[in-house]
């Protein structure tokens, strides 16, 4: 966070070079929150950009005492929600598109296990509405702690926990309905 704020002040200073520091810090950690809540890899990266466009154009408005990572986290989130907006829809998961996190080492039968897990999980988070999609996503790709997604959108920290425990007693009780589907098959 100290360092953040360094180079927030170099770029407001004028420091190019600090800017270019501070996007290949967050590029990454931006580009996969965003694909998180498109799914779309070209809309994604086009979507970063635009994240860091107005991170430079609207850096005096950052307020040092929170988090700068939370703050871009909300412009990104923002810009998520335009583009969701615009377009009237979120892109479904291209499976074939994640990265694949299967080893080689395991046998076809844990492959596709693995497989309809990861489909049962990403069907429950695609019917998910958009504040306890972004929860999830938030608290499991980016690793975030209550109180950080409570800043990123606008909520009290008590409201993301609770909406967090719930959708997480929701998803208990859809996954084991869908692996007695499966089994009953």
């Amino acid at each position: 966070m100290e360092e953040d704020l360094k180079l927030v002040k170099a770029i407001l200073n004028g420091n190019i070079d600090s800017f270019n520091i501070l996007v290949n810090k967050y590029e990454l950690f931006i580009l996969k929150f965003v694909y998180n809540m498109i799914k779309d890899r070209e809309a994604a990266e086009d979507i970063t950009q635009e994240v860091f466009i107005t991170l430079y154009n609207k850096l005096y408005l950052y307020n040092s005492k929170y988090k700068f990572s939370n703050w871009v986290l909300q412009i990104a989130r923002n810009k998520c929600i335009d583009y969701i907006r615009k377009y009237k829809r979120v892109y479904e998961a291209n499976l074939e598109d994640a990265r694949e996190l299967v080893s080689n080492e395991i046998s076809p039968e844990q492959r596709m296990e693995f497989k309809e897990t990861k489909e049962i999980i990403q069907g429950f988070i695609n019917n998910l509405n958009d504040i306890d999609k972004q929860i999830i996503i938030l608290r499991y790709s980016e690793e975030l702690t209550f109180l950080d997604i409570a800043e990123i959108l606008n909520m009290s920290e008590s409201a993301v926990k609770r909406r967090y425990y719930k959708a997480r007693d929701k998803f208990k009780t859809f996954f084991m309905d869908k692996r007695e589907q499966i089994k009953g098959v």
